[in-house]
């Protein structure tokens, strides 16, 4: 749109004739902007081209011509800012508005959230990152998990109140508490246009049986068109709950080695990857799927990393400023299924010192961080000290933390956290500071999120910076946040992580005995291998719901794009 010198002639011309533009020589034109009359020419053109200006020559030399405005120059920069913003160019967009960012906001607004184009609904969202890792074994962030139950299916899947459904099966049965029997929908097809085949299934779930979840999967067989039949080493009364978690979403054989479809997934479910670049993700409806086709025709999300962390409402879990209440979300806050937590190495890091735990457990507690963060500028006033894990425990309350002698001066303290995350960064930093009035020296690392799965690297880090959210009301969904990556064993003593391995083996191997949730929430505390900090409210923006319906909160703070539609307006 225009070049930057097109546009400061535009802005004095229409300085200088906006008020009179008729009887205008082309001669004084020239004298205003410093050009040839053959350049004046070439400029009036442009602008003409450009649909700022309706210009009609007169015909002779001498003879006066009409110069009609068709913008402004303040139209001409917010459509240039807005075209650098749909491109993700915000530092080009900031620059154009002269560095105004409350008018660079209010763009933003307007250019995302609902809208149609070529026929087709469309909702824009804004994050503060990349997502870049949409395959079900690397999902460990939050947002990545609630994209897994958008491109993919599992064989089963909880429904909102924590139960288990039919997906790809549409009928199960247990055989034996060794011999489980899934019946599946017929003619199940990728985003490729390729079926869904027993390979497919079978090769799933063999690359998840160094999981100790799936780990008792002794056989994978089909002993007829549609039929799977899986046959285990242990007793599970409980495995077609298991199935439903995220890491055992269906993948195609050929994804497995692919790094390409990390970034690029091709799944079964309701949408599709179109584009998935660094400045947005593009998913669009699939034709193809089994299920009810959904009604929003495409969903991008913007990458928009200065911004996003201030404007996301999607969830309420953190933002900066004021201008925010509960009131803007309606109704439908909640609290999330989950908490942010400090995870100590007490396998091989400074926590295994009993010394050292308690000091930790003492220094760095959750209403200490919570004043800290409403000093700062992130307000804390969507998060709440956590007492457990889960909303609703108590297990803080009556933990007992041995007495501690101050660590010596001048020790190291390494803290890790994940990159791009809004809240972390100025967590560390308090910490930090706190560990200093001690003389304590903490030393911080930022890991990329395949970084966290890298055993050497994970080794040397003494306190984890980190947050798990459920995503449903099933309390076997812990299981996922316990072993699908390891974290949890790899900081854990050989002994305490058998004894929560024993609490699962008893309650899968026995019918009828609901889920060791509590007990193995009291436990992780109690040995202070867990110390809890937050829960956050959850809740859908009313700006962000606008004419969009259904758009209630789910358990990882978003809305699910396969059951929201937009409401025209009459």
């Amino acid at each position: 749109m225009g070049s930057p010198r097109l546009r400061k002639q535009f802005e004095k011309l229409y300085g200088h004739y906006h008020l009179s533009s008729e009887g205008v020589q082309i001669d004084d034109i020239a004298d205003l902007l410093c050009c040839t009359r053959r350049n004046t020419r070439m400029v009036l053109k442009k602008m003409s081209e450009e649909k700022w200006i309706d210009w009609i020559p007169a015909v002779g030399r001498g003879k006066s011509s009409v110069l009609e405005f068709l913008s402004t120059p303040d139209t001409v920069y917010l459509s240039l800012a807005r075209r650098n913003i749909e491109e993700g160019k915000l530092d080009v967009a900031l620059d154009i508005l002269d560095g105004n960012q409350d008018a660079l906001l209010d763009l933003i607004h307007k250019v995302l959230g609902v809208s149609h184009e070529k026929g087709k609904q469309v909702v824009k969202l804004p994050y503060y990152r990349q997502l870049n890792l949409l395959k079900p074994s690397l999902a460990i962030r939050r947002s990545e998990q609630h994209l897994m139950q958008q491109i993919f299916n599992g064989l089963t899947q909880w429904n909102k109140n924590g139960e288990v459904e039919a997906d790809i099966a549409h009928h199960w049965e247990m055989l034996s508490p060794t011999h489980w029997r899934f019946y599946l929908r017929p003619s199940i097809y990728f985003h490729d246009g390729k079926p869904l085949t027993f390979e497919d299934i079978k090769e799933t779930f063999n690359h998840l049986k160094n999981n100790y979840v799936f780990s008792h999967i002794e056989e994978i067989v089909s002993p007829n068109l549609n039929i799977i039949d899986f046959v285990l080493n242990k007793d599970d009364y409980y495995f077609d709950s298991k199935l439903a978690q995220f890491n055992a979403k269906l993948v195609p054989t050929t994804s497995h080695d692919n790094q390409e479809q990390q970034r690029l997934p091709i799944g079964s479910g309701p949408y599709k990857v179109a584009e998935n670049t660094d400045k947005k993700l593009i998913l669009v409806a699939n034709e193809q799927y089994f299920g009810y086709r959904p009604l929003i025709d495409s969903v991008e999300v913007w990458t928009l990393p200065e911004i996003a962390p201030i404007q996301l409402k999607l969830g309420l879990e953190v933002y900066e400023g004021n201008e925010q209440s509960l009131d803007s979300y309606g109704e439908t806050v909640d609290v999330d299924r989950g908490c942010s937590y400090l995870l100590f190495n007490r396998k091989n890091g400074i926590a295994k010192d009993q010394n050292w735990l308690s000091y930790l457990l003492n220094t760095i507690t959750p209403l200490f961080l919570l004043n800290e963060l409403q000093n700062s500028s992130m307000n804390g006033i969507g998060l709440f000290n956590a007492y457990g894990l889960l909303p609703g425990f108590q297990h803080c309350l009556n933990r007992n933390i041995a007495p501690f002698e101050l660590p010596e001066r001048g020790s190291v303290v390494h803290l890790g956290f994940e990159n791009e995350h809004p809240l972390y960064p100025l967590l560390g930093k308090i910490i930090k500071q706190r560990l200093d009035k001690d003389g304590i020296i903490l030393k911080i690392h930022q890991f990329d999120t395949l970084d966290l799965l890298d055993l050497d690297k994970a080794a040397t880090i003494d306190i984890w910076l980190r947050g798990m959210s459920l995503g449903t009301q099933c309390p076997e969904a812990l299981l996922s946040w316990l072993f699908a990556f390891d974290e949890i064993e790899r900081a854990m003593p050989e002994n305490d992580f058998k004894t929560v391995s024993d609490m699962i083996e008893k309650w899968q191997s026995t019918s009828q005995c609901h889920f060791p949730v509590n007990d193995i929430c009291r436990f992780l505390v109690d040995c202070g291998q867990i110390n809890p900090l937050f829960h956050g409210w959850m809740g859908i923006s009313e700006d962000t719901n606008n004419s969009i319906q259904n758009a209630s909160c789910n358990g990882l703070g978003w809305f699910d794009f396969e059951k929201v539609w937009i409401k025209p307006t009459l």
